[in-house]
């Protein structure tokens, strides 16, 4: 499948802004789907697009800067994913967001703003680094840092969206996700770090402290999400995993909207 994939990327060649086996497993994922609308944010130079495309979706692409886009036949909006997506409500039967999240100062606003874009039942499907990997954790005891966010952010050069700005754990994507109308259907990864392979023999601590810390919550809805969460961090995509990849169906209207709804 890899090769064929990058077949296709050539000519013209294309830039991927990811790791090359983030951008296999989204497209692996995307090619089990029925065929629909799809929007491909950030697109960058169109390498998701470009591939899609022959596949049987129908596809759009937006990005802060259309210029750099390189895919033809494709149109591309300009889009800043901090704020409102140019496009009609219920447009698109799914979204692709390739290594775009973390480099949001609102990642909140795209979550919603890609719930009110998607069709009932359409599927957000995004990728992120999973900072919470074996490796990460370890790298964050002794540096205060993240793997994938290895130094203080540039404050000089006001280019946050070439940095991960906002690094998001697994439970924070679940919560952002599950409060704005999203239901998550997978989790996984797209390879296993060899770096995080010897921290398994802290396996066994790891799922006693965190059943530990959870079991304080009180709200038994709260107590039932977080065994499922427990479950998911506590697997091998996460404890191992380069990238945390999501796939999310949406479901009714966000919780958010209703609190709102109801206070008016």
């Amino acid at each position: 499948m890899a090769e064929l994939l990058m077949k296709r990327l050539k000519p013209p060649q294309f830039q991927i802004i990811a790791h090359e086996r983030t951008f296999f497993r989204i497209v692996d994922l995307v090619e089990s789907l029925p065929r629909g609308r799809l929007l491909d944010i950030p697109a960058g130079e169109g390498a998701i697009s470009h591939v899609l495309r022959p596949l049987g979706f129908e596809v759009t692409a937006a990005d802060i800067d259309p210029a750099f886009f390189k895919a033809e036949g494709i149109p591309c909006l300009h889009a800043d994913m901090n704020r409102e997506i140019p496009v009609e409500s219920e447009t698109f039967d799914y979204v692709v967001c390739l290594e775009g999240i973390e480099h949001l100062q609102s990642p909140f606003v795209f979550i919603r703003e890609c719930h009110r874009i998607l069709r009932q039942h359409g599927l957000l499907i995004l990728s992120t680094p999973n900072i919470l990997n074996l490796a990460s954790r370890l790298k964050f005891f002794f540096s205060g840092f993240y793997s994938l966010c290895p130094r203080p952010l540039d404050e000089f050069t006001h280019l946050p969206v070439f940095d991960h700005i906002s690094p998001l754990t697994y439970y924070q994507l679940r919560y952002a996700l599950h409060s704005s109308g999203f239901q998550i259907r997978k989790a996984t990864t797209d390879l296993w770090r060899r770096s995080c392979w010897p921290f398994l023999l802290f396996y066994p601590l790891l799922r006693l402290y965190s059943i530990r810390t959870m079991r304080k919550e009180g709200d038994t809805r709260q107590r039932k999400a977080n065994r499922e969460i427990r479950d998911v961090m506590n697997s091998p995509d996460m404890l191992l995993g380069r990238s945390l990849i999501l796939v999310a169906e949406k479901q009714g209207a966000s919780s958010l909207e209703v609190i709102d709804a109801s206070q008016v």
